[in-house]
């Protein structure tokens, strides 16, 4: 049996350097997994505005630590066959035990959870999917390191060469997936446009709100509010919000977006605000010029 060597600092750093990968590229993959159930099956009770943000975290993770972790693992196989005594390095051992052992646990919760689910009833097709990715996932991570830890120290056979590269393909093709459930970044860019847009209406009415509550009436115009609150401006136009007074106690504030929220982010709803009058949610926009009717009440 070879006795194993001392651990070296590049061994140190290495072990590290390949778990600390493994782990972000495990939690990466299964959150992209997690975004394709959301997209392809949403859930009519809460509401996903979109799987966009999530997926940059991911998928950029996924992009760089790959890589790095799969170089990284050949270079320290490599050097367990040409150094024999480097497969039993206490810091090999250790971080492949504390991998086997997140990895089985995952696995026992995920399985746990599921039949606590099926056995009341609330096994639905999106939580059996997500429990089926955080399976895999957990699966994958666990027979390759249970193979490592029981290894010779010989080159990597062929079954678990070819293991490794269908993992690799699938993570290839999860990513590439990933790229058409994102807006592209000149979409995205817009919809940040449309988000700033709504906070600085929500500035407008504030602005109007103040001058109510401060004169007991609405102004002519924005001018006037402009006087003593500083008014944000179109971020892509730098044209001013549109405001026109309706009545003694009601007005009206337009912009211009780009786009129209998806249908299942359960906006533009009129919430009832009073006496009967129902508001539109700034959320609820339409994607070019759009106009929500707003009230103030009557100070007693």
């Amino acid at each position: 049996m070879n006795q194993p060597t001392n651990s070296t600092a590049r061994d140190v750093f290495l072990y590290l350097l390949v778990t600390v990968t493994l782990y972000a590229i495990s939690v990466s993959a299964i959150s992209t997994l997690f975004q394709y159930v959301n997209h392809f099956f949403p859930d009519p009770i809460y509401a996903y505005s979109s799987v966009t943000d999530i997926l940059r975290v991911s998928l950029s993770v996924l992009i760089i630590f790959t890589p790095v972790y799969v170089w990284v693992t050949r270079f320290l196989n490599k050097d367990i066959v040409a150094h024999a005594g480097k497969q039993g390095l206490a810091i090999r051992r250790w971080l492949v035990h504390l991998t086997l052992f997140v990895s089985g646990i995952t696995i026992m919760v995920d399985l746990a959870t599921l039949i606590y689910n099926f056995l009341g009833g609330e096994l639905s097709w999106r939580f059996a999917l997500k429990t089926i990715a955080v399976l895999l996932v957990a699966t994958a991570v666990f027979t390759y390191y249970i193979w490592d830890i029981r290894r010779e120290a010989a080159a990597v056979p062929t079954k678990m060469l070819w293991l490794a590269r269908a993992t690799l393909v699938t993570l290839t093709a999860v990513v590439i997936g990933g790229f058409f459930l994102m807006d592209s970044p000149a979409d995205q860019r817009l919809r940040k446009l449309d988000d700033q847009r709504v906070n600085d209406l929500w500035t407008v009415q504030s602005g109007v709100e103040n001058y109510w509550y401060q004169k007991t009436m609405l102004p002519e115009s924005l001018t006037e509010v402009s006087e003593s609150f500083v008014l944000p401006v179109d971020p892509e136009t730098g044209a001013a919000y549109e405001y026109t007074r309706l009545t003694d106690q009601t007005y009206e504030l337009c912009a211009t977006f780009s786009f129209t929220p998806a249908k299942d982010m359960g906006y533009g709803r009129p919430v009832p605000y009073m006496d009967g009058f129902a508001e539109r949610d700034y959320y609820g926009h339409v994607a070019g010029r759009d106009c929500f009717a707003r009230s103030v009440v009557r100070l007693k």
